[in-house]
């Protein structure tokens, strides 16, 4: 299946919270057999998580969106899905039901913010948060899948295995190798980049990795890695690409390292 993954949130896209959710949820679907093949940041702002929902609705087959999900009045990704996929946004009961239970166990009252966690698109089914307060959501929509998680690193790690679980196990296999070399420039390796790719027709991918200063005692970390249904198959050609990495890399006088 091919996800697109959605980080929402100001502080996001301004640099003062870094990103750890998209890459923890990206390396969680790679791990369950899935392709992530966008991931995409947005503000807090309805038309723009509509826009990303969009184009992300587009070539995907599934979203998982990240944040936006709590009381406060910037907290709008329910409401964007609801406008941009034209569902009514209702309270739903589970939800609610929820929320009470929690906030009850404080014994805290359920204010008007607190309900607006519980409102979500028609259709769509809450996914327990065990660490905090917003529910998650789960929408099937247009053959489409649509997850949404609290932007709470814990609390969005929490629901990793109810979406794995939801959207089921993919058939793809991830294999990744790995050689760092020195002494060659990525300006010099470049070339043998495309060569090696090609020599596998598409099966494989070679990314180069600079570690230091291309004109000052280069490192290089060349990283051999692919997707494939056929995991014995995969893993031969990455062995036989990482071999020709090492005996390219020799050739241009290349140390290897590990």
């Amino acid at each position: 299946m091919r996800f697109g993954v959605l980080s929402i949130g100001n502080e996001v896209v301004k640099g003062r919270t870094v990103n750890t959710n998209a890459s923890e949820i990206s390396r969680s679907l790679i791990d369950s057999g899935h392709e992530v093949i966008y991931v995409v940041t947005c503000r807090d702002d309805e038309g723009e998580i509509c826009k990303s929902i969009n184009f992300l609705m587009h070539d995907c087959d599934a979203i998982i969106t990240s944040g936006g999900l709590g009381p406060t009045p910037d907290d709008l990704t329910l409401r964007a899905l609801s406008s941009c996929l034209s569902l009514p946004l209702k309270v739903d009961a589970e939800s609610l039901e929820m929320l009470r239970r929690k906030y009850k166990e404080f014994n805290l009252e359920l204010t008007d913010e607190r309900k607006k966690m519980a409102m979500m698109p028609e259709g769509a089914e809450p996914m327990e948060n065990k660490v905090g307060t917003a529910p998650g959501m789960f929408l099937r929509h247009a053959g489409k899948l649509i997850f949404s998680t609290p932007g709470v690193p814990r609390e969005m790690r929490g629901m990793l295995d109810s979406i794995v679980e939801l959207a089921g196990r993919g058939n793809l296999n991830y294999i990744s190798n790995e050689v760092r070399i020195s002494g060659i420039m990525e300006s010099t390796f470049a070339p043998y980049v495309m060569e090696i790719m090609d020599r596998f027709e598409g099966r494989i991918f070679v990314k180069s990795h600079p570690e230091s200063i291309e004109l000052r005692d280069p490192i290089l970390t060349i990283e051999v890695y692919g997707y494939s249904t056929n995991k014995e198959e995969l893993s031969r050609d990455i062995e036989e690409a990482i071999n020709s990495v090492k005996e390219i890399s020799r050739k241009l006088g290349g140390k290897i390292s590990q």
